[in-house]
């Protein structure tokens, strides 16, 4: 049953600085619906091919972002950080020297909320592990299926629904085997070898697998100690973005955690795909794309600093963030690990918390691509197995929608982050996937557990002031322990455009209450 409760998030401004070339898979930075007219899409399939003067005009509002960023972020700059080129140099030391020795609403004025003060603050795991897929038969995985709603996240691949709560564990590994082999490619699981060393504010994670040895570093600021380690917030940063701990900005400011700054491009920059030290593991032709290869950096950056006490880090009170394309990434790090305890995945559009057979309707509609496509998200930034694109103009035949990844971080806290003013992101099938991933959340009792908000009027990862206590609200509660705290709601009230979300349109299947 839902309760009623209003929360708010924030961060700050920061991607824009490259434009189009740093970040279009989000670049847009118009505002609302295209003359301010409503948008409606229906289920219907969709056919359509990219327009060049739509990403054109996505990137306007990256010096606005930067100019926020900077404002934001001069807080947080006080403590010593290393440079991207700083952490690089010292990694490639390290490897010579290791070498040597060895979310339902029908209007946007309404907030669905179902908060309570006296849920338990965090349902983990079963097991501390990375994932359970050892425990679980995965059945043959379909490549292609016929359906413009949204697949039924509870039934099986053997054709059956689960009925309760235990059977959750190998249905969301099923849902990741699928992910793995249509559009991110295989996740390594179990490598060898994980060790961690901390040097100042750096800690540097060293993995030996398949015969070789690769290292990364990132940053860690204001970490506890061995005896009494603090929760952290790992956020995605580094390289053209900055060495910021994700794009939260002010919003952590006044919260007792540690943040550690993960520079992807360590593990696998996008310019290049198959180079960064994933690929010098497992190999430049791996499956993986940069987005998979950046969850397992992650994974293993637990697995370090569980072996690593001296860093001061709690490892079971961690929490993912990222924005833009690196939103993307947080979402499938807390989808494909279950040690994250917090998941704030913020403006990650195609290929992130945003449906595909929506986007597809959406610009099918418009006449034009509106909205990232598939093709374009499948072939930018190397973030997906080279054969995903192939499935652009072909959405309804996924046997998947992106309600079903967000659907693998539960029933772990989830605040899902959404900008309403980037037409390229989708507003309204980001929107629709908040809406429709509460389903699962439902259906395992933790709606607590989960929020959706989207808010429009200001630059891309340049979030209001209104939407700070969002996010202070899920770290206090969910890393910090803090009782008394209220959450769990879909809330789009400050959207400037209507959207509506009519759930008999794109869900055909009975939500189950779980035993």
């Amino acid at each position: 049953m839902n309760k009623k409760s209003i929360l708010a998030v924030s961060t700050l401004a920061f991607l824009g600085l490259l434009g189009l070339n740093a970040c279009s898979d989000d670049g847009s930075s118009s505002t609302g619906a295209e003359n301010g007219e409503e948008t409606i899409v229906s289920s219907e399939s969709s056919d359509e091919k990219p327009a060049s003067s739509d990403v054109a005009k996505n990137s306007s509002s990256s010096s606005v972002g930067n100019q926020q960023k900077k404002s934001s972020s001069s807080a947080k700059e006080e403590s010593p950080k290393s440079s991207a080129k700083e952490i690089e140099s010292s990694v490639s030391e390290t490897e010579n020297a290791k070498s040597s020795a060895e979310e339902q609403s029908s209007s946007s004025a309404e907030v669905k909320e179902s908060s309570s003060s006296s849920t338990p603050a965090v349902e983990h795991s079963p097991a501390f592990k990375e994932d359970f897929r050892s425990e679980c038969t995965i059945g043959e995985i379909p490549t292609s299926l016929k359906n413009a709603k949204l697949p039924d996240p509870f039934k099986t691949l053997a054709g059956t629904r689960i009925s309760t709560k235990a059977e959750w564990k190998c249905r969301r590994e099923e849902i990741g085997a699928m992910y793995e082999k249509i559009m991110y490619g295989d996740k390594p699981r179990n490598p060898e070898k994980v060790e961690g060393k901390l040097a100042g504010s750096t800690f540097y994670v060293t993995v030996s697998d398949k015969g070789n040895t690769a290292s990364f570093a990132v940053v860690i600021d204001n970490a506890g100690t061995k005896d009494n380690p603090k929760p952290a917030m790992i956020g995605f940063g580094g390289g053209f973005m900055g060495n910021t701990c994700g794009s939260l900005g002010e919003s952590l400011d006044g919260l007792d955690i540690a943040q550690i700054i993960f520079n992807p491009d360590n593990v696998a920059p996008e310019s290049n795909r198959g180079s960064g030290k994933f690929y010098d593991i497992y190999g430049s032709n791996a499956s993986a794309g940069t987005i998979m290869a950046w969850a397992w950096g992650v994974s293993r950056l637990i697995d370090a600093l569980e072996k690593y006490p001296e860093a001061g880090i709690d490892v079971k009170r961690l929490g993912i963030t990222g924005c833009s394309r690196w939103g993307k990434g947080a979402l499938a790090v807390g989808a494909f690990d279950t040690r994250i305890a917090l998941t704030i995945p913020q403006e990650s559009g195609s290929g992130g918390a945003s449906l595909w057979r929506v986007g597809a309707q959406v610009n099918k509609q418009k006449g034009k691509q509106f909205v990232q496509g598939l093709n374009s998200a499948g072939s930018e930034g190397n973030w997906m197995k080279t054969t995903f694109k192939n499935y652009d103009g072909r959405e309804n035949t996924l046997p998947f929608d992106q309600h079903m990844l967000v659907a693998m971080v539960a029933p772990r806290p989830l605040l899902i982050i959404d900008n309403a003013g980037q037409e390229w992101l989708g507003e309204v099938p980001s929107n629709y996937c908040g809406q429709a991933s509460k389903e699962v959340y439902d259906a395992l009792g933790a709606s607590d557990n989960y929020t959706y908000s989207q808010e429009g009027g200001h630059a891309h990862c340049a979030l209001p002031n209104g939407q700070f206590d969002e996010v202070k609200d899920f770290i206090n509660k969910f890393l910090v322990g803090k009782e008394g705290i209220k959450t769990g709601k879909i809330d789009y009230t400050k959207n400037s455009e209507l959207i509506k979300w009519n759930k008999s349109e794109w869900i055909d299947w009975e939500t189950p209450d779980l035993n």
